[in-house]
């Protein structure tokens, strides 16, 4: 039996994108804001109901936490609140902007750090913190106007690392940055862009991804090359042409999953993914389980599995000296959560394959984990 994969990403195909090639030929601008990246950019900012001055493309979304955090945080030294429970490039992203990374636990039922926890850790913490960054767990909206409160209750500035949530995103005062990468539900092969309702914003962060310069060859500001080329525009306004068939496959794998397992009281999952939201990864939560053995257990079926942020960003060997608050919610998660195939034309009958090897597992007890 093949193999089933974790991911099989899928850009647009070359006779898709010829037409932006095309006008690119012609056009003879290749980069430094050219005329797509800022169709790209009314385009996204179309669909969150905002000015395009509003939103901002980037190079990478690890250049965009980094830019948008120089640019909410200025010159305020101290750390930077991130969850554990997260990619490791939101630690690389906050360590690049000048910070230091802070480690923080995340709720039980979001898997996300929430206002509430970030304020107690606050309190907790000596010395002074900086800026927060919470972050979407794999794509699930965060509660973009409690942030907006945070700051204006606290001064801390925030930003949202949103890299995997383009689908439930919604904008407020607080900066939210998206990955356009190639394994993302919107792919531009590579790239990103931030979002919020405050234009002087999103200008302070194309000043920063162009060596400071806006409007004239005066570099106002420490800066970085971070901007989108066209030919990554290009791949990202194909994306978009082609985002309603992509969202509805996506969905139908979610669905697959929710329903083929519903009897299965052991399995959760984060609230809203597959009806309100949806990412191009699935993620399963076995209660009281561990996942390594779940993972084997797959493997043997020849299903690939992942677990997609380790043990959180504390078991990463870059970061393992970390300060850090409790993490134990973070601990758990690490320990029963597993990533399972997911892609957007992932078939009916291998969505039943991973979740009749799931089910068969359920008549064999696994070792609880300690």
């Amino acid at each position: 039996m093949t193999r089933l994969p974790i991911a099989r990403p899928r850009m647009p195909a070359a006779k898709v994108l010829l037409p932006y090639l095309q006008r690119i030929d012609a056009q003879r601008c290749y980069t430094n804001f050219g005329p797509l990246v800022a169709e790209l950019e009314a385009r996204l900012a179309d669909r969150l109901g905002l000015d395009p001055t509003c939103v901002a493309t980037v190079s990478n979304a690890t250049a965009g936490l980094s830019l948008a955090l120089r640019s909410v945080a200025g010159e305020r030294r101290g750390v930077c609140l991130i969850p554990s429970w997260t990619f490791v490039a939101t630690a690389h992203a906050v360590a690049a902007a000048g910070l230091a990374p802070f480690l923080v636990d995340v709720d039980e039922a979001s898997w996300a750090l929430t206002p509430a926890i970030a304020l107690d850790a606050v309190a907790r913490i000596d010395g002074p913190v900086a800026a927060i960054m919470p972050v979407a767990p794999f794509g699930a909206p965060l509660d973009i106007a409690g942030w907006d409160r945070f700051t204006v209750l606290t001064g801390i500035p925030v930003v949202i690392d949103a890299a995997a949530g383009h689908d439930g995103l919604r904008a407020g005062d607080t900066p939210c940055v998206v990955s356009l990468h190639a394994t993302k539900i919107l792919g531009a092969g590579e790239g990103g862009y931030v979002a919020c309702r405050r234009p002087e914003l999103a200008i302070e962060i194309r000043k920063r991804s162009n060596f400071g310069f806006y409007g004239a060859r005066d570099a106002e500001v420490a800066a970085c090359n971070a901007k989108m080329s066209e030919y990554h525009a290009a791949v990202a306004l194909a994306s978009m042409d082609a985002y309603a068939a992509d969202i509805g496959g996506f969905r139908a794998v979610a669905t697959g999953y929710r329903d083929r397992l519903a009897g299965r009281t052991d399995i959760g999952w984060q609230p809203g993914y597959g009806t309100e939201w949806c990412g191009s990864t699935c993620v399963a939560r076995f209660a009281g389980e561990d996942r390594d053995r779940i993972a084997a257990r797959l493997d043997a079926a020849g299903i690939d599995s992942r677990a997609w942020w380790g043990g959180g960003v504390h078991h990463q060997t870059a970061f393992a000296e970390l300060p850090r608050l409790p993490l134990p919610v973070t601990e758990r998660l690490a320990r029963e959560t597993i990533g399972l195939p997911c892609f957007v034309d992932m078939a009916e009958e291998e969505v039943a394959r991973v979740c009749d090897t799931l089910n068969s597992m359920a008549r064999v007890p696994l070792r609880r984990a300690a």
